[in-house]
């Protein structure tokens, strides 16, 4: 079946604000483009940044659960991103045409920096497959069918380098399929910024361009997300790339606290009373509606 054509291009929100554009923007919209001024103009949020239980000892709800959350808070769409894999978009697939909602399809990619061949196999310490310390995150999501193509076959590259189970990929191999098709992508930037990340966030942008990369920003209401968000804004300033808010959803329900402790011990090989501070310091990584998500960033 033939694809359908892609929608006509729009500047990022964020782009078309800090230019005074948007108002002008949604005037000169068709009236075919109703259901897109509808989502604009109502505020509508989507969940970006959303991890199955396909990312083994991570994700604590099913692809299903969390699409039909989504459905049940008004989320104008849903999302699946799991780390280095698109093991949970069928099932979300299939939950999203059962409760009518669009399907955001992409995965959290955890990368090298540098070349992956140059680093050696005892530089594979973590389940993402790199040193934690060191790795760079970006969230990639297919705009549509080409871009899904690339996007497997970045994985698949990534896999067929590294031993079962876990997958080697370098900023480098993003860059080069980024390149080549319409993928989306959001940036996690990290808690200390250094000139080697900054570098990286340019040359990002460079291939995806200021309509198709964001850097990522998120209340981890630990008391530091007023220096946080303030941090990321000055690097988006600096780099010209725009931010995206999300909630870095690990579970559906905050009941599911208990099982996301769990599966964090199991990883680490502690038990619940040695956990500490891997364990997540509060219940609030779970799917939010609109307007908690709009009181959280204020």
């Amino acid at each position: 079946m033939p694809e359908a054509p892609s929608p006509k291009p729009r500047a990022h929100p964020w782009s078309a604000a800090k230019q005074n554009a948007a108002r002008t923007l949604l005037a000169a919209s068709s009236a075919s483009d109703g259901a897109a001024q509808g989502v604009v103009s109502s505020g509508g949020y989507v969940e970006l940044s959303v991890t199955s239980n396909f990312t083994f000892l991570r994700g604590a709800s099913h692809p299903d659960e969390l699409v039909e959350r989504a459905k049940v808070l008004g989320h104008a769409g849903c999302a699946i991103a799991d780390t280095n894999s698109l093991a949970g978009v069928v099932r979300a697939h299939v939950a999203a045409k059962e409760h009518a909602i669009p399907l955001c399809v992409g995965a959290r990619l955890v990368m090298m920096p540098g070349d992956p061949d140059a680093i050696g196999e005892d530089a594979i310490r973590t389940s993402d497959g790199v040193e934690q310390d060191r790795a760079i995150c970006v969230l990639v999501f297919a705009s549509d069918r080409a871009s899904y193509s690339g996007l497997c076959t970045l994985l698949t590259l990534g896999k067929r380098r590294a031993p079962k189970g876990e997958c080697r990929l370098s900023v480098h191999d993003l860059a080069e399929s980024a390149a080549g098709c319409q993928l989306l992508g959001i940036v996690e930037v990290p808690d200390e910024v250094d000139e080697r990340f900054i570098e990286i966030v340019r040359g990002l942008r460079a291939v995806f361009d200021g309509d198709r990369l964001s850097l990522e920003v998120r209340c981890r209401l630990d008391g530091r997300d007023e220096e946080r968000v303030e941090r990321v804004a000055a690097l988006g300033e600096m780099t010209g790339v725009p931010l995206v808010a999300t909630n870095g959803v690990l579970c559906h329900d905050p009941s599911r606290r208990r099982l996301q402790d769990v599966l964090t011990c199991i990883r680490h090989g502690r038990t619940l009373d040695r956990a500490g501070l891997l364990l997540e310091a509060h219940a609030e990584r779970h799917l939010k509606g609109a307007d908690e998500m709009r009181e959280l960033f204020a």
